[in-house]
């Protein structure tokens, strides 16, 4: 299955590459709460739906336009951002992505992929390995950059700065705007740290690099604690979550985290 998936992530990944920069992309369509559907992100969910159901699984869907779709009692069900990162997209920043987590009904991952668009890039995996470009990966660690990916809003900045003085010595810090791809950054070894705080993050953003991480031994966590829990069942909100490969580092901005709170 994975490599079935890692085709259609390139396949969307391409053909989201040959439109960029046409007229009409960047139609909004809906406004649900505070996340708004246009054109291009149609257009992206019904091409990845059209490939996956055309391979032939007995699945069912969660994707950020159409929320829950399918049926109850399917064998799998797909988690899907059809693309991350739609702000970089249709300004010509080319930090976007493409991404697809295949979890069993009972909630095992077994295969997913995330793609970058504007490179030949994909990132995959299947219930053991990670691989990039189909060749089995495993990232060296620590990074070369200390590179820090902080997403956190103004009224959070006097818990942030605590937690951000446990990093020893210099590092530079980053907003790229795809958080499946930063996210990849941590787990690929080009990055040190991604915290975000913003409780706006939500399960189709970061499922598929979540498992990608697991299979590189870089474990993410929630900062109230615990593993991140993926809902396929709907779109919803992950409160926090914090990625680097520093086991040391992530116990000490968790017991800060939890101190601040209490």
């Amino acid at each position: 299955m994975r490599e079935e998936i890692e085709k259609v992530t390139r396949e969307a990944a391409a053909y989201l590459n040959e439109l960029n920069g046409k007229e009409g992309l960047d139609k909004v369509l809906k406004v649900k709460e505070n996340d708004t559907t246009k054109v291009i992100d149609k257009m992206a969910e019904d091409f990845i739906l059209d490939r996956i159901n055309n391979l032939g699984y007995s699945m069912s869907f969660v994707t950020e336009e159409g929320g829950f779709i399918g049926k109850e009692g399917t064998e799998y069900v797909a988690v899907i951002d059809p693309l991350d990162g739609s702000t970089n997209y249709l300004n010509g920043i080319t930090w976007a992505s493409v991404s697809i987590a295949i979890y069993t009904r009972a909630g095992r991952p077994v295969a997913g992929s995330v793609g970058e668009i504007f490179s030949n890039r994909v990132y995959s995996y299947d219930e053991r390995n990670a691989y990039v470009n189909g060749v089995k990966f495993s990232p060296t660690f620590p990074p070369k950059q200390r590179i820090v990916l902080a997403y956190f809003e103004k009224g959070k900045l006097e818990k942030v700065i605590p937690v951000l003085t446990k990093i020893k010595g210099g590092y530079k810090s980053r907003n790229l705007g795809s958080a499946s791809l930063d996210v990849l950054l941590v787990c690929t070894g080009r990055a040190y740290l991604f915290i975000d705080v913003r409780n706006k993050l939500r399960n189709v953003d970061v499922a598929s690099s979540l498992n990608f991480c697991e299979r590189v031994n870089v474990n993410p966590v929630q900062l109230e604690g615990g593993k991140v829990d993926i809902n396929l069942k709907e779109v919803s909100v992950i409160k926090s979550l914090l990625v680097t490969s520093d086991p040391s580092l992530s116990q000490q901005i968790l017991s800060e985290w939890k101190a601040l709170s209490s």
